[in-house]
């Protein structure tokens, strides 16, 4: 296992939870999205699940590309996770991706803060900008 570099402050095993992570949530998303469009009716809801569906892929990336906003956005898509499976179940229809979906946000939310990956990824963003700004004027 690699060591941290100054210009990269997280570990070997934080970056795999970060790609893969964010990868197999991606992949996890597409997969509600495809049965959302499959299996439901045209209606202003299922619409507006589709944007949430798009938007959970896009936090995914995110984490994927090591983006330190990244964890902070993936709350924000627990809560519409949890949020869908509720319409599902209202809906007298249950599907076990979506709840399969919430469960993994949980899953590598407490594993991303545990791993302290938040913090990492803002000194990283840190680590860029003084970066950026020392060879701003030089080239």
């Amino acid at each position: 296992m690699s060591s941290p570099s100054p210009l990269n402050p997280l570990t070997e095993r934080q970056l795999n939870i970060c790609t893969y992570g964010g990868a197999l949530g991606l992949f996890l998303t597409l997969t509600c999205l495809i049965q959302h469009l499959v299996v439901t009716k045209s209606h202003w809801i299922t619409h507006i699940m589709t944007s949430l569906y798009l938007f959970t892929m896009m936090a995914f990336l995110l984490l994927a590309l090591l983006r330190f906003f990244a964890p902070y956005v993936l709350i924000i898509t627990a809560v519409f996770a949890i949020g869908m499976q509720y319409i599902w179940m209202r809906e007298s229809a249950f599907s076990l991706t979506v709840l399969l979906l919430f469960l993994y946000h949980v899953i590598l939310l407490v594993g991303l803060f545990t791993e302290q990956i938040p913090q990492k990824l803002k000194e990283k963003r840190r680590v860029e900008k003084a970066e950026e700004d020392l060879w701003m004027g030089k080239l």
